[in-house]
C-alpha cells in the first residue's frame, strides 16, 4: 500500500502535473547558461584575448592553426551583429530602505540581478537600488541592467558612466558631492521667489517643494536631494538667462512647454545610465552604427539642449530619463527616440 501510494505521488508529481521542478529546473539552467555565456561583455572579452593571445603566439614564430588566426576576426563580426534578451525580473518590485550594507548589497542581487554591487556607503546603495526598482517597475520587470554596478572614489569629468566592455555602471562619489556641496552658495546667490517664478516643465511641484524646505532646514536633505536641486537651480538659472537674450517674455506662473529636463529627478543620473544600457544591450551594433550616422542630421535639427543633440546615444539616454520622469515629448521627438531605440519603449 505504502509502495502504490509512492509510486502513485511520483507519477502526479512528475508527469501528470507537468511541473516537475527537476526537469524544469534543468531545462532553464541550459538554457539561461547560454545566455549568459553569450552577452556582449562575454564576446569583447574573447575577441581582445584572441588577438593578445595570437600576437604572442606569433612572437614566438609558433604555427597557428588557420582558423584560430582568423578568430578574432570573426569574434568581432559576431559581436557586432548579435543582441541580448532582456532580463526577467518580477512585475513588481517592492522596495524598502536597507539598513546594512549587507542588506542593500542582498537586495540588489536577488531583487535586481546585479551580480557584482560595489557599492560600500549605505545612502548611495539606497539610492542605487530605488532607482533601479523604480526602472524594472516601469517596465515591468522586462530591463537591460549591467552585471556591475560600482562607487568610484576617482574624480572624472561625468557623475557616473557606462561602459560595455565590462557591463559596468560606475558612479563617480566626488563629482555629485563637489556639486551638492554648491547648494549653501546658490541659496544665498539666489531668492527663492525668483527661481520658482516659472513652471518650466511638468516636475514644478516637486521642484517647489524640496527648494521650500532647502530654504528652510537644508539639513533635512539628503546628499543626493542637494544634488539634485543644485542642478536643476542651475538648469532654471540657464533657462532664464537664454530667454532674456532672445527677449522672450515669460508670465509669471505659466507653464512653459520645454524639451529639456529644467527640473531634474535625484534619480536623474541611474535613469540615463541605464538608458545607455538599455540603447547598447538590447541593439545589434552595425545597425546601430548605421542607424545612427544616418540619423545624425535629423538630430541636430531638434528643439533640444545641446546635451542631448551631441550624438543619438546622449539623445536615446537622456530621452529615456526624461520618459521616466514623467516628461512629455513633442511627437517629432518621440518618434526619431522610437526609431532608434530597440527596447519596448514607455
Amino acid at each position: 500500500m505504502k509502495i502504490n501510494n509512492i509510486k502513485q505521488s511520483f507519477y502526479n508529481k512528475n508527469f501528470n502535473n507537468k511541473h516537475s521542478n527537476k526537469f524544469n529546473f534543468r531545462e532553464k539552467n541550459k538554457f539561461n547558461n547560454l545566455t549568459n555565456i553569450l552577452t556582449k561583455k562575454n564576446i569583447a572579452y574573447t575577441t581582445i584575448l584572441s588577438i593578445i593571445t595570437t600576437s604572442i603566439l606569433n612572437q614566438f614564430d609558433v604555427d597557428i592553426p588557420e582558423f584560430f588566426n582568423q578568430l578574432d576576426k570573426f569574434l568581432v563580426s559576431f559581436l557586432l551583429c548579435i543582441n541580448e534578451n532582456p532580463q526577467k525580473l518580477d512585475k513588481k518590485i517592492t522596495f524598502n530602505k536597507a539598513q546594512t550594507i549587507e542588506d542593500a548589497k542582498n537586495f540588489a542581487r536577488e531583487n535586481l540581478k546585479i551580480k557584482n554591487f560595489k557599492v560600500n556607503d549605505l545612502e548611495y546603495a539606497n539610492w542605487i537600488n530605488e532607482g533601479l526598482t523604480n526602472i524594472s517597475n516601469k517596465f515591468e520587470g522586462n530591463v537591460y541592467f549591467p552585471q556591475k554596478i560600482k562607487l568610484s572614489e576617482k574624480s572624472s569629468d561625468a557623475y557616473a558612466s557606462y561602459r560595455l566592455i565590462n557591463d559596468t555602471v560606475t558612479i563617480y562619489k566626488k563629482e555629485i558631492e563637489k556639486t551638492a556641496n554648491e547648494l549653501d552658495s546658490i541659496l544665498k546667490d539666489n531668492n527663492f521667489g525668483d527661481l520658482i517664478k516659472y513652471k518650466l516643465d511638468s516636475n514644478y511641484d516637486k521642484f517647489y517643494e524640496k527648494l521650500k524646505q532647502a530654504y528652510n532646514n537644508p539639513s533635512t536633505l539628503s546628499i543626493l536631494e542637494k544634488f539634485s536641486l543644485v542642478r536643476s537651480c542651475k538648469s532654471v538659472k540657464n533657462y532664464l538667462i537664454k530667454q532674456k537674450n532672445k527677449k522672450n517674455t515669460l508670465l509669471n506662473n505659466s507653464t512653459i512647454c520645454n524639451n529639456g529636463n529644467i527640473y531634474i529627478d535625484e534619480f536623474h543620473t541611474i535613469y540615463h545610465e541605464i538608458g545607455h544600457c538599455f540603447d547598447t544591450k538590447s541593439n545589434i551594433i552595425a545597425t546601430m552604427i548605421f542607424k545612427r550616422f544616418l540619423y545624425q542630421n535629423k538630430l541636430k535639427k531638434l528643439s533640444l539642449p545641446k546635451n542631448y543633440t551631441r550624438n543619438t546615444q546622449e539623445f536615446i539616454a537622456n530621452i529615456f530619463a526624461g520618459l521616466l520622469q514623467n516628461k512629455k515629448y513633442p511627437l517629432e521627438i518621440m518618434n526619431l527616440y522610437n526609431k532608434l531605440i530597440k527596447f519596448k519603449s514607455l
